[in-house]
């Protein structure tokens, strides 16, 4: 058994799933409690996107290792593929008591929220993921719009500036940055940013549009 279980780590560890999952179940007709193999078949099963049957194995895990790290985080990615929100949210949160820093529990956390449109409770999940810096590309869209829905215009202007900071040439910033400071009564400093988008992607309608808004504003003011 020692020699079978060897053989499903080494395919695992070199995420040849496909071919780690059948010798990893072939430890588990002679040994049902084998903790890494559980995870092993358990995780195979979910990459092989057989959401159910994997829940089953991450179950089996549960009754012998409740505390096993990512457990539930795994559990919770089975129940919100199979659209089980509920379990998913309780899953994830029960992993986050155990690893209050496991920053895909955070992802998948104010991901579940962003999705369902409830920035109150997405804010704060998104928020700690991205000062954590994990998954970065992902989470600043979902926590600028979050900040935008719950009032936090500060917090979505640092983040804009800070994301361009990296990423000077992103238009979607350069043109959300823009619309920002419109909103505050900017209008030269959005300009700066909404043309500097422009001319990156002359083709982009909202860029054009915005300009026009805020060279409209802008006179007025005048």
């Amino acid at each position: 058994m020692k020699k079978l279980l060897a053989k499903a780590r080494s395919f695992y560890k070199k995420e040849r799933y496909p071919e780690a999952l059948p010798i990893a179940k072939q430890v588990l007709v002679t040994d049902k409690l084998n903790d890494e193999a559980l995870f092993m078949v358990a995780h195979c099963l979910y990459y092989a996107r057989r959401f159910r049957q994997s829940l089953r194995f991450w179950k089996q895990l549960e009754k012998i290792q409740p505390n096993e790290p990512y457990l539930h985080l795994n559990m919770g990615a089975c129940y919100d593929d199979l659209g089980q929100a509920a379990l998913a949210i309780k899953n994830f949160k029960r992993e986050l008591e155990l690893d209050p820093a496991c920053g895909k529990a955070l992802y998948n956390l104010g991901s579940l929220y962003y999705r369902a449109r409830k920035p109150k409770l997405a804010v704060n999940y998104l928020e700690r993921c991205y000062s954590q810096k994990h998954s970065i590309e992902a989470v600043v869209a979902k926590l600028a719009w979050c900040y935008f829905k719950t009032g936090q215009a500060e917090k979505e202007q640092v983040l804009y500036e800070q994301w361009l900071l990296e990423n000077p040439d992103d238009t979607w910033a350069l043109n959300n940055l823009g619309s920002h400071l419109m909103g505050q009564g900017e209008y030269n400093r959005a300009l700066l940013r909404l043309k500097r988008a422009a001319r990156l992607d002359p083709s982009d309608k909202v860029v054009a549009k915005n300009i026009r808004k805020a060279e409209r504003l802008r006179k007025k003011t005048k």
